[in-house]
């Protein structure tokens, strides 16, 4: 819908409906501009604890993410598809590189939550150690034993004390090309069509894991730079609310 929105406004930027300058224009960007600074609000919301009582973090999170889609679509219309002067211009691609900014980490987001309103994923969901996977290997007698103890040693390493944030993507990329590696062993060897299925199972839940721990720890490069990204914002936009009333 807003691409569809943008698209109208775009085919009809020539036609001057709205002017930054005065009217509708105007108001326009009052209103964008406002919810653009209502953004700060959920980062605060979440660290200011005397805030509480202004309504649940989800709320302001669902709050801020309309906001930050809305918010920049209202500002492109108020300045017509057009750039105006320097300051507006950095305003303006302030807004954009946050706005992207933002839809790249909702897209984070996501795949270390349960949806985008939900609670965290946590590693136990995704792995139970109460599996009798390695000791199936070891029974069958149709695999090579250090198979077993590779799938073993990976298991150990990715579930003890699981935390994607104090590890690195060096360590969750090796992991998975361990696992990957284990994957084609198992398909190589002698183990019957259930025995494997177990085992592809398994891997793919390690696996799993992998990928959550590489989420969290871009979700976590991500957030640190998009705060500062967010605090450019406001700043590039009241300066140039400043020089245009001013000036």
């Amino acid at each position: 819908m807003i691409v569809v929105v943008l698209a109208v406004g775009w085919a009809l930027r020539d036609q001057n409906y709205l002017v930054a300058e005065d009217g509708i224009g105007y108001w326009f960007g009052i209103i964008g501009g406002s919810m653009m600074l209502l953004i700060m609000a959920y980062p605060l919301r979440k660290r200011i604890r005397s805030w509480s009582s202004a309504g649940s973090v989800k709320s302001w999170f669902r709050l801020h993410m309309i906001l930050g889609i809305v918010g920049p679509v209202i500002i492109i219309f108020h300045s017509g598809f057009k750039l105006g002067s320097f300051n507006s211009s950095v305003a303006f691609f302030s807004m954009i590189i946050v706005a992207v900014s933002g839809i790249l980490g909702r897209y984070w987001y996501q795949r270390i939550h349960h949806g985008l309103y939900g609670s965290k994923i946590r590693f136990e969901e995704l792995y139970s150690n109460e599996d009798l996977s390695a000791q199936l290997l070891r029974d069958s007698g149709s695999i090579d034993a250090s198979i077993a103890d590779e799938f073993e040693q990976v298991a150990a390493e990715l579930t003890h004390r699981h935390t994607g944030v104090n590890r690195s993507l060096r360590f969750y990329r090796k992991m998975r090309a361990r696992i990957d590696r284990l994957r084609r062993q198992v398909s190589r060897s002698k183990l019957g069509k259930p025995e494997k299925k177990v085992m592809y199972l398994r891997l793919k839940h390690l696996r799993a894991i992998c990928k959550l721990g590489i989420n969290e720890i871009r979700f976590s490069y991500w957030h640190v730079l998009h705060i500062p990204l967010l605090v450019m914002l406001v700043l590039s936009s009241l300066i140039h609310v400043a020089v245009v009333h001013l000036y």
